[in-house]
């Protein structure tokens, strides 16, 4: 009797998020998109943009080798390769920007949406800098249990 092998997709690679999770955080799925009739970003644009989120983080404030695999917030990584993202399309809608005009009709554009990516991208960015940060100063407090008062000479152990 012959064997009979069914093809399955290959389970995403090891991480904290999936490429799959960054679609879904940023709703980017064929049905949405008309006037695109597709994705936005590639499985491999949004693996990078994890990969760039979590450089990213790993040189905020003091330094850090975090991996994909280890980031300690998903939320906080879907963030970044969001703002990742968003900057990266708005490189892409600035330098193929153009706008038509016929008449008396507002003008039509293609690929003009420079401001309004670039300000997600601003947004996403902000937030995303700020959860790092807490992060790193979360993570120096539990490391060292110990607390310098200026107004006491000692050490409070927390």
């Amino acid at each position: 009797m012959p064997v009979v092998a069914t093809p399955v997709a290959s389970p995403a690679p090891a991480g904290i998020i999936s490429t799959t999770e960054v679609r879904d955080f940023l709703r980017d799925y064929t049905g949405h998109n008309p006037l695109l009739d597709d994705v936005e970003f590639s499985d491999t644009e949004l693996a990078t943009a994890i990969d760039r989120a979590v450089d990213i983080a790993n040189v905020v404030d003091r330094a850090t080798n975090w991996t994909s695999a280890t980031f300690p917030n998903k939320y906080v990584l879907l963030t970044g390769a969001a703002h990742y993202l968003m900057q990266s399309e708005a490189f892409r809608q600035l330098r193929n920007q153009a706008s038509y005009q016929d008449g008396n009709i507002q003008p039509v554009g293609i690929d003009d949406k420079y401001g309004q990516y670039l300000q997600l991208a601003g947004s996403l960015k902000q937030e995303f800098r700020a959860h790092v940060s807490q992060m790193k100063i979360a993570s120096n407090m539990a490391a060292s249990g110990f607390i310098r008062s200026p107004l006491w000479r000692g050490w409070y152990h927390i």
